[in-house]
């Protein structure tokens, strides 16, 4: 553009006329073309999309711990790639890119509801990172990260929190399952510390025998190197098992834990294989012990566990709407403790979190649990003479 004076008045006349997009676009279009001419490098590489979309899915999915959740989330991603006909990266325009998060929210899924704010953050936060991918890899130019709109969650109001909870009867069903049938076991002491103390997976993961006190039940969280807990050191506590769960635990390490150390030396309380036990396994333990039907519970869903995947494949335990995550036994275990009138700061000593965010992410009541939490102090009112109000 440069050997042409003439063009380059006109542009700048143009430019100073409030141009239209058209016209933008032709200007980039020509720069783009006439550097592509100077430096073949910069040009953007064409490839097969599917290709493309599964070196990335491979790259992805390696990097996490819950492989099934982002393997839907790809899913969708590639569903929309078919379904707008972008066969290679090349075919992929900003309008595409743009797309993308209302196809997402409103089309994408069979029922008429639209997809909430906070899984729509999610999955748009992978589509922003795939856009990235490609920059990286010179199949996209740098534009198409900024046509990626992140929506707002309004956590004041509520939006981005997950209410799945465990009940309490199916976290006794569990219990009592797994004391008769699978007594000691790393599952079961899994399951009796996810529902008798209500950690984080880290803390969990965290746990090694010497922090289990054989005489007074005490469990200690540590935060330390290879096992960090979610606050650091502030997330280190004393907690009391109470019940049957600390001769659980005694049994198990008597009896049943295997002698073996994980890759820093250390003794691990929950091992599985010869060594520490995985994020995901605690994942998959919690899904399959919390499937009624398995736990000897009626299902809730009219289904028949001979014909039911999610009931006859531990692997596919998570396919049960009613299986909970060790995050919804974390909530349910808060929600049930605080119902039975355990103060908001003995939580936040015991589970490691704030009264603030109890209220918001953890203490979950039904109407019918709220209103009954603070029945008796009503009712004191109500009995007292003094009250002003005629009862």
């Amino acid at each position: 553009m440069a050997d042409r004076p003439d063009d380059v008045e006109l542009v700048k006349q143009r430019l100073s006329e409030n141009p239209s997009e058209e016209f933008l676009e032709q200007i980039a279009s020509t720069v783009v073309d006439e550097i592509a001419e100077s430096f073949p490098e910069f040009v953007l590489k064409s490839r097969p999309m599917t290709e493309v979309l599964a070196e990335f899915r491979e790259h992805k999915l390696e990097a996490v711990e819950t492989t099934s959740h982002y393997t839907r989330k790809l899913d969708y991603l590639e569903t929309y790639l078919q379904t707008a006909g972008i066969t290679t990266t090349q075919d992929l325009t900003s309008e595409d890119v743009e797309r993308y998060r209302s196809w997402r929210k409103y089309e994408s899924l069979s029922r008429a509801k639209p997809l909430a704010n906070n899984t729509l953050r999610d999955d748009m936060y992978l589509f922003r990172e795939f856009i990235r991918y490609l920059i990286e890899h010179r199949m996209a130019p740098v534009r198409f990260e900024h046509c990626v709109e992140i929506p707002r969650v309004d956590r004041d109001r509520g939006e981005g929190v997950d209410e799945k909870q465990l009940v309490p009867e199916v976290a006794q069903a569990a219990l009592a399952y797994l004391r008769t049938f699978r007594y000691a076991t790393v599952e079961h002491v899994t399951m009796e510390l996810m529902c008798q103390a209500g950690p984080r997976k880290s803390g969990l993961r965290a746990l090694d025998v010497g922090d289990f006190n054989r005489q007074t039940g005490v469990l200690t969280f540590r935060h330390r190197e290879g096992t960090p807990l979610k606050n650091n050191e502030q997330s280190e506590r004393e907690i009391t098992l109470y019940g049957q769960t600390p001769g659980i635990i005694r049994d198990h390490l008597a009896h049943v834990r295997p002698p073996v150390r994980d890759a820093l030396g250390r003794e691990p309380l929950l091992t599985k294989g010869d060594g520490r036990i995985s994020p995901s396994m605690l994942q998959k333990i919690a899904y399959m012990w919390t499937r009624p039907c398995v736990v000897g519970l009626e299902c809730p869903h009219d289904r028949d566990p001979d014909e039911c995947e999610a009931a006859q494949a531990n692997d596919a335990a998570f396919r049960c709407p009613s299986s909970r995550a060790p995050h919804h036994v974390r909530t349910g275990y808060i929600t049930d403790q605080r119902n039975r009138g355990v103060s908001s700061d003995a939580i936040q000593q015991r589970c490691d979190v704030s009264p603030r965010v109890q209220a918001l992410h953890y203490d979950l009541p039904d109407s019918t649990e709220e209103r009954e939490r603070f029945e008796d102090e009503f009712r004191a009112v109500g009995d007292d003479p003094e009250s002003g109000y005629a009862q």
